[in-house]
């Protein structure tokens, strides 16, 4: 019995393809406390540390790096976005700030809660809103 339980143990643990982890280790050298999960068949998450910082990065099943997401605060936004964003919010209402960087793009999240819903607003780097989801 007790060697069942173990070999159902061992099945269950996740092996990172190669290639991900391959890509990962030279895009992120320095990452700390590194934990992994495959989304789907296709897809591989990344969750670690970064100077300190929280991060989280997809990679495709055959290693490219397909996007990373981490907080930062207000302050370390482009002037441009806490302008825009200053316009139209009150920054005591800001929950949450993440840079979204994709080979593309480099995008803003910035989460906000009034108290009656929630709001996730997406800015470019030019500080034009480029996504508004309403939670």
């Amino acid at each position: 019995m007790k060697l069942f339980v173990k070999s159902i143990f061992r099945y269950k643990r996740t092996k990172v393809n190669p290639l991900v982890l391959g890509s990962f280790n030279l895009k992120f050298p320095a990452a700390t406390r590194i934990s992994w999960q495959q989304v789907d068949v296709f897809k591989w998450q990344v969750n670690f540390n970064l100077k300190k910082k929280k991060c989280t990065a997809l990679f495709n099943n055959e290693g490219k790096w397909l996007e990373t997401v981490r907080t930062i605060p207000l302050d370390k936004i482009p002037k441009r976005i806490q302008l825009t964003f200053d316009e139209k919010n009150n920054r005591d209402e800001l929950r949450q700030i993440y840079h979204v960087q994709t080979p593309d793009s480099s995008l803003y999240e910035l989460n906000l809660n009034n108290g009656l819903y929630s709001l996730k607003l997406l800015y470019d780097l030019s500080g034009k809103i480029v996504g508004k989801l309403i939670v």
